[in-house]
């Protein structure tokens, strides 16, 4: 935040006076008198035509510790000289000062880089009291007339002491015109040499130690504790640490260390964002807390400004949001030779083409100012009217804010009026790079805390904010609920807060199904895109062009043409092999089913693509004597069709791929990590290597180890998903990306693309000697590798961010401590739920689940004698397929249950796996009728049943529930098939007498045991084989197997029953409307039916 000088106070430096053995650096003096004469001699207008300058100081104002002079002083020669009058002539240099600063001053003329840099004499002049100086005023006003009648001076410098005031008399009473140099002299200080660059970047690191390891958690043990202090109790406290330096660092010295200013405290709906702003009495307020603070190394500032926003509403968070996209353009925006009012300018851009234009009238007359020795040069502020330009070396202070903002929803009088600000010191480096050298977190998940109070607005249960809390702080989270429900326990609570889901997802489908209806009332239906069906382009003219070693009545297969040809009829008919749906042999043999048109999906017959005049074979049969020829031809069929295959898959992926913008290459440096892995791996190769570099719009990654040297370019806009996981109980590091659009890879498709590097494989390629040192010193060398990895990728991210213009760009990092083991795929992973995701990234295939697509969870087997359960999740895009993940170990389920509950995901328990497939089938069939009957309520049951039994009893239903159960029943069924076999079995009255009568007689193990078994054989039971689980089908019985079976033989005989035709060996087929062939549409020898 901008401070003033003014109402501030501080002790002086260092600088106050020079040590005993003080010494003035010469290297700088003359870096730095060579800025300041080639300006003077450069530009006459901005030093007012002045012939001679001076710089006189008495004492220094305690008042203002920025004064031009002692600026200036420091500046040149590393001090703050009071007692001394420096007069600059255009070859010579007259110094009036006490003997001791004489002396330092000498020391300084005599050395060889002076004499030999500079063409400049000193002249030295010692304070004479006996006359008050007077034939030394004399002397120096003389000396200043014969350059000239221009004396430069700095105009409103006030003088303090003896010598000043008896200077400026006689200055007064000379002939001698006083011109301002106050300007000329602040451009001197613009732009900073690397030292001082060094000064203000350790600076810097003060000032972001302090308010994150200090300042920031004082607050928050205050919010914590419910204590009571005040903005200026806070600032006192603040101050004392920079007046301790020790207790930021142990490298650090009184001497050195000091802060710009008193540091200030605000919130409580009193905002000053002025460069006047100063702390006051009121008590810190647990709403909007600005925090501003600044640190002096070596006399060069820095400064930090942050808003911490506790309970935030949505409006709130929205235009923090804008904030920050304002601050990072503005940043971005900052190049060597654009003006200081086009940042200003596009700070304002940046708001006009937010969602909040209006935000406008809360913003500043600037967005910050030079900083360096001056905190606040008034040469480089951001405002409307600075036409000034940059230069590489500037640092400035970035303070961007909104100020005075209505909040209607503040939850009291002091919550409805709140300021915003954000502030940070950038340096322009020599390169022309913009470096932030400020380092507290920023983002909204940094400054926004959760106090768990009753609020209605739903945004405030982000899960982003609660679990960015830092561990010492915990405890905020929940504290008012703990006051206000001390009787609720951790369950009855979330069971509160699931409730409050349930209703939020009724709300969001009755949205859903007022979107899904065209204005006239009407469904929407989907439109299908049918361009990806491909017709088929004749194969044969005529007759004539079939190949010419053909055989009559016996089947040829035409590699070139990808074509079969059947004997039918005694006619050879062309059959292309996409018309063969599969190929089979029994004995001897061979038989062959096509794609007819129950193959095809309705809107696809609708559309035409499938003629009703035609008839369409079905199947043919033939028998063939010879078992070698038999073998050959269902060889080559099957490989054809395998070949055929593969290539529309990938014409097909090609087809749907969306074209990518391209790459924007920065020049110079940008951010880079070499020797990193690359998956998906580059075609034909089994790792590829590489340099990962971040570009203007996109990340770059430049195969080195590969003969294939395509970079694989992904850009900002198509990442859905930035994921940062750190080497720590893992053994690589890795960045992973999570896509909008898929990438063409080689010749794989891929929605993730991951970078990583193996910290085993580099610890193996280390000094062959290594491997003789004992197990301590190895363990020490990878934990120093996995250190060093860990920064680099975190450097890397760091710049990434800085770079990528888009608001909200950040890299996800699981928590590890959330974590569980479960199968998503094929194989047993260690699963991390993120704050926008849950994903297992160490080995392909990957998984990441974008959380905000969720929009129910259920726990599936959630039985307590099991020793795993499943989870699947259901999208808020019906037309996915939910997702499960199986086989999780039972002690994670309470771990589980609370991340689902913290995400705001409602969450379901059921003892049984369902089939999603066919429940979200009967949904799409009618969504509004499904919501109307209450929607996902009859999960409800399985909650119900469990509360009930307390774990060791049988379920208790009661008739209100028949409807519900039978419900379940139809949609829990072991099979994916859409048809039924509706065999009829116990009822729930049945099981319970059967249950009571079985624990009389048995252990609890085995009853829990027969009454699975009971419920899996029952057809009223529901569904008891899952879909497809492994880890389901592992718990049930082989009763349910043959159950399973039987019902697939009865489907199979009605299925073919409806289609009025069916097939036995040595018979081929014809549907209604049969198979096509440009022939007669006839059969061979072998029998129609």
């Amino acid at each position: 935040m901008s401070q003033s000088t003014t109402t501030t106070t501080t002790t002086t430096t260092a600088a106050a006076a020079a040590p005993r053995e003080a010494t003035l650096d010469a290297g700088n003096f003359c870096k730095r008198i060579k800025v300041l004469y080639d300006s003077w001699n450069s530009d006459s207008n901005l030093w007012k035509s002045a012939n001679s300058l001076v710089l006189a100081l008495g004492q220094p104002n305690e008042s203002n510790p920025y004064q031009k002079v002692t600026s200036l002083q420091t500046w040149l020669f590393g001090y703050e000289l009071k007692d001394t009058i420096i007069v600059f002539l255009e070859k010579e240099i007259y110094i009036l000062s006490t003997p001791k600063k004489i002396g330092l001053f000498q020391k300084l003329s005599e050395t060889e880089q002076v004499k030999t840099e500079t063409i400049l004499k000193f002249n030295f002049l010692t304070i004479d009291k006996s006359d008050k100086n007077k034939s030394n005023f004399e002397k120096l006003i003389a000396e200043a007339t014969k350059g000239g009648s221009n004396i430069g001076v700095i105009i409103k410098e006030t003088y303090i002491g003896d010598l000043a005031l008896q200077w400026e008399a006689a200055l007064n009473e000379c002939s001698l015109s006083k011109v301002d140099i106050t300007p000329a002299l602040s451009s001197c200080l613009l732009v900073k040499d690397l030292q001082e660059q060094k000064n203000i970047i350790t600076s810097a690191k003060i000032t972001s130690k302090v308010l994150k390891s200090h300042i920031l958690p004082k607050i928050e043990t205050i919010i914590d504790k419910g204590e009571r202090q005040t903005h200026n109790q806070l600032a006192d406290y603040a101050a004392d640490i920079f007046e301790s330096p020790e207790k930021i660092s142990s490298k650090l010295t009184v001497e050195h260390v000091d802060y710009s200013y008193v540091p200030i405290i605000q919130s409580g709906g009193v905002y000053d964002l002025r460069a006047s702003a100063s702390s006051d009495d009121n008590p810190l307020h647990f709403g909007t807390i600005i925090v501003s603070c600044g640190a002096r190394y070596k006399n060069y500032c820095s400064n930090i400004a942050r808003t911490y926003i506790i309970d935030p509403t949505t409006d709130q968070k929205k235009n923090y949001g804008i904030l920050l996209n304002v601050q990072n353009s503005v940043i971005k925006a900052i190049k060597p030779d654009v003006t200081f009012s086009s940042l200003y300018e596009k700070a304002i851009q940046t708001i006009k083409e937010s969602s909040k234009p209006e935000l406008v009238d809360h913003f500043p007359k600037n967005a910050g100012y030079g900083i360096g020795i001056e905190f606040q040069e008034s040469l480089a502020v951001l405002n409307a009217t600075n036409s000034r330009t940059l230069k590489a070396g500037m640092t400035l202070n970035i303070a961007c804010g909104f100020q005075k903002i209505s909040n209607p929803e503040g939850k009291d009088e002091k919550s409805k009026i709140y300021s915003l600000l954000i502030s940070d010191t950038v340096l322009l480096n020599d390169e022309g790079k913009v470096e932030v050298l400020t380092d507290v977190g920023k983002k909204a998940s940094d400054v926004v805390y959760m106090l768990g109070g009753d609020d209605d607005d739903e945004d405030d249960n982000d899960p982003s904010i609660k679990l960015e809390l830092p561990d010492d702080v915990k405890g905020i989270t929940g504290r008012t609920r703990e006051t206000k429900e001390k009787s609720k326990s951790v369950e009855e609570r979330r069971r509160d807060h699931q409730k409050m889901l349930e209703q939020k997802n009724l709300q969001e489908a009755e949205n859903k199904i007022k979107a899904m209806s065209d204005p006239n009332g009407k469904k929407g239906t989907p439109e299908v895109d049918y361009t990806a069906i491909t017709k088929l382009q004749p194969i044969y003219n005529s007759v004539g062009s079939y190949p010419q070693d053909i055989v009559k009545n016996k089947m040829y297969i035409d590699l070139k043409k990808e074509t079969v040809l059947f004997p039918i009829f005694g006619y050879m008919v062309p059959f292309h092999i996409s018309t063969i749906k599969n190929i089979s042999k029994s004995e001897e043999y061979i038989r062959v089913n096509f794609n007819t048109p129950t193959s095809y999906t309705q809107e696809q017959i609708d559309a035409g693509f499938v003629p009703p005049q035609l008839m369409y074979i079905r199947e043919v049969t033939y028998k063939v004597n010879d078992p070698k020829v038999l073998a050959n031809n269902i060889r080559l069929i099957k490989e054809l069709k395998k070949k055929f295959t593969t290539r529309e898959t990938e014409d097909r992926e090609k087809r749907n791929l969306i074209t990518q913008e391209k790459l924007i290459l920065l020049r110079g440096k940008f951010p880079r990590l070499p020797e990193v892995h690359a998956r998906p791996t580059l075609q034909g190769a089994r790792r590829t290597i590489g340099i990962l570099e971040a570009h203007e719009n996109g990340i770059r990654f430049n195969p080195t180890s590969t003969k294939d040297r395509t970079p694989i370019d992904v850009l900002y806009k198509n990442i859905k998903h930035a994921i940062y996981q750190q080497a720590d109980q893992e053994s690589m590091a890795v960045i992973h990306f999570h896509l909008h659009d898929a990438l063409m890879i080689g010749k794989k498709k891929t929605k993730d693309v991951q970078f990583y590097i193996e910290i085993s494989e580099m610890s193996q390629s280390l000094d062959v000697s290594s491997r003789f040192n004992d197990e301590e010193e190895e363990e020490r060398r990878e934990r120093a590798l996995k250190e060093k990895i860990n920064n680099d990728f975190k450097t890397f991210i760091k710049r990434v961010e800085e770079i990528v213009p888009e608001q909200g760009f950040e890299f996800d990092v699981p928590y590890r401590e959330l974590g569980f083991y479960g199968v998503p795929n094929v194989s047993t992973v260690f699963i991390q739920p993120s704050v926008h995701c849950l994903l297992s990234i160490l080995e392909p295939p990957f998984f990441v689940l974008t959380l905000d697509d969720v929009e129910i969870a259920c726990f599936e087997r959630a039985i307590r004698s099991l020793k795993n359960f499943d989870l699947s999740f259901v999208f808020k895009d019906y037309n996915r397929p939910p997702i499960r993940i199986s086989v999780i170990p039972r002690n994670y389920f309470e771990t589980v249950k609370e991340w689902l509950d913290s995400f705001n995901i409602k969450f379901y328990q059921s003892e049984r796996n369902y089939n999603w497939k066919r429940i979200m089938d009967t949904i799409k069939s009618d969504v509004k009728k499904f919501h109307d009957e209450g929607g996902w309520s009859f999960l409800d049951l399985e909650e119900e049943e469990e509360e009930e039994d307390s774990g060791d009893e049988d379920y208790e239903s009661n008739s209100d529930e028949s409807e519900s159960s039978d419900y379940i029943s139809s949609m829990s069924s072991g099979s994916d098939d859409d048809d039924e076999d509706s065999s009829e079995g116990e009822n729930w009255e049945d099981l319970e007498e059967k249950a009571e009568r079985d624990d009389k007689k048995k252990t609890f193990e085995d009853s829990n045991k027969r009454k699975r078994d009971e419920k899996s054989g029952s057809g009223g039971g529901g569904g008891g084989g899952g879909g497809g689980n492994s880890g389901s089908s592992s718990n049930k019985p082989s009763s349910s197997k043959s159950a399973s079976s039987s019902s697939s033989k009865s489907k199979s005989s009605s299925s073919s029953s409806s289609k009025g035709s069916s097939s036995s060996s040595k018979h081929s087929s014809s549907s209604s409307k049969g198979s096509s062939s440009s022939s007669k549409g006839s059969s061979s020898s072998s029998k129609r039916k």
